[in-house]
């Protein structure tokens, strides 16, 4: 371009000498013609390159998109402070929700003038407004690619949530960076986009009974300290969360051990027993799991008389008495170096239910009945003779009682055993009756409550094992 400045000088000069030299206008036309335009277009050439110049970049994208991160717990994650990468697989407690992940705007302030920026042109950065960016987005999903909807974001990611892990969140947003003085001032809009992968620690969680899955509202009764309790009247009596802690004469609700909607504890109970300690014939439940259950393999590698067996989801079922302590095992698939074992023997108070009924002295003659505490841990299983009915029920519990350990008993809730939904013998005696008749203690598998059954009535028959 100076070359051409030094020519542009070289022919005005000599333009000017042949104004003075030269007679004839028409000469000096021609002249004009030949020198003057030339020169002319070539500076407005010039003039054009030099106002139209090359974009701003935004550099090392990679680098700035690792800024991209949340808070847990009040500690910000993300690839570029070094506690997280994207590349792995990040456990975080599974009691979080995905509204507890917090994630960042990634703002301009965000950025690095010297390493995301980069002008072909030698232009420098805006000192004022380096950056501008857009909303920063995000999605969450599990590990099969499904989009977790935002309505689910506020249960936890680990027990009993049903995501196949690692979950990915994915942040995305977009960038332009700002020259100070450049044309074009502004580069395009480049994507910055991050992806975390997000599990939990793989375990067991609860041991949740088969009425809590199929009967999910009918798990606990109110413990009804008003005494007012009748089946003519519509109230529901069904998990009363104003009720929940058991009634020390009427029982209901439930104990530490059992967590609504999940089952009992694995761990740290409060009489150190895992359940189930009591079982029947098609007696069924389920080792939930953090996470997903696909993301586990089951087994059941010490089963003494080979009577317990367990399906793909973790459902376990008794179908028979067995020998002896059963182990069962979980194996995570994704590390199968990981291996949770859970270890049970329902043999302390081992039921047979019958599906027909006798009057008392039949079904004594045919085997040994149960007692009242066999059946409910309701505190009246401790009436004395001649007691007046009034309300009461079984009480979630690992105690070893059939009723409150796996709830409400009938072919619905356990479809492989014989419980008929009926009132049931037991062996205690209650007292006499005018004439020569008397009555037993009965139980009702609707309520576990304890009643009183005359000893000429049908009630169904269930027998030690």
């Amino acid at each position: 371009m100076f070359k051409l400045f030094k020519q542009c000088l070289r022919l005005n000069n000599l333009l000017f000498y042949s104004f003075q030299q030269l007679s004839k206008p028409k000469w000096l036309l021609i002249f004009l013609h030949l020198a003057v335009v030339p020169c002319t277009y070539g500076l407005s050439s010039f003039t054009v390159n030099v106002i139209q110049g090359n974009r701003p970049k935004v550099d090392n994208v990679r680098l700035a998109a690792d800024n991209h991160g949340f808070t847990v717990n009040k500690v910000f994650y993300s690839e570029s402070t070094g506690n997280i990468k994207e590349d792995e697989t990040k456990e975080f407690d599974g009691n979080l929700t995905l509204n507890n992940f917090v994630i960042k705007q990634l703002n301009y302030q965000s950025l690095d003038k010297q390493k995301n920026y980069l002008d072909n042109d030698g232009d420098n950065i805006d000192p004022v407004q380096p950056f501008l960016t857009t909303t920063t987005t995000w999605q969450w999903l599990d590990a099969n690619g499904v989009k977790i909807s935002d309505k689910e974001q506020n249960k936890i990611i680990g027990c009993g949530s049903g995501y196949p892990m690692p979950l990915r969140l994915e942040i995305i947003n977009q960038v332009q960076a700002i020259s100070q003085y450049g044309i074009p001032r502004k580069s395009g809009l480049v994507t910055l986009k991050k992806a975390y992968k997000i599990a939990v620690k793989p375990q067991i969680c609860y041991a949740k009974p088969n009425s809590t899955i199929i009967s999910p509202g009918m798990q606990w009764l109110t413990n009804n300290q008003n005494n007012d309790f009748s089946f003519d009247n519509d109230k529901n009596w069904w998990n009363m969360k104003q009720y929940s802690v058991p009634h020390v004469s009427n029982g209901g609700g439930y104990t530490s051990d059992y967590v609504p909607d999940y089952g009992f504890k694995v761990t740290n109970t409060l009489t150190g027993k895992l359940f189930p300690t009591s079982g029947f014939k098609g007696a069924q439940f389920q080792l939930l799991m953090s996470g997903a259950q696909s993301d586990y393999s089951f087994s059941v590698p010490v089963n003494p008389g080979g009577k317990v067996t367990i399906d793909k989801y973790g459902n376990i079922l008794l179908n028979d008495k067995p020998s002896g302590k059963v182990t069962v095992r979980a194996t995570y698939k994704k590390n199968t170096s990981i291996k949770l074992d859970y270890s049970f023997d329902p043999r302390s108070n081992w039921v047979i239910p019958y599906d027909w009924s006798y009057n008392w002295w039949n079904a004594s003659d045919f085997c040994k009945l149960l007692t009242r505490a066999d059946f409910t841990n309701s505190p009246r299983n401790k009436a004395p003779q001649n007691w007046l009915y009034v309300y009461n029920a079984f009480t979630r519990a690992i105690d070893g009682s059939i009723l409150g350990e796996w709830g409400p008993i009938n072919k619905k809730n356990y479809p492989q055993s014989s419980w008929a939904d009926q009132l049931y013998w037991t062996s205690e005696y209650w007292g006499a009756l005018s004439g020569e008749n008397s009555a037993h203690f009965r139980i009702g598998l609707y309520l576990g409550d304890v009643g009183v059954g005359v000893d000429t009535n049908a009630h169904y028959v269930a027998c030690k094992g």
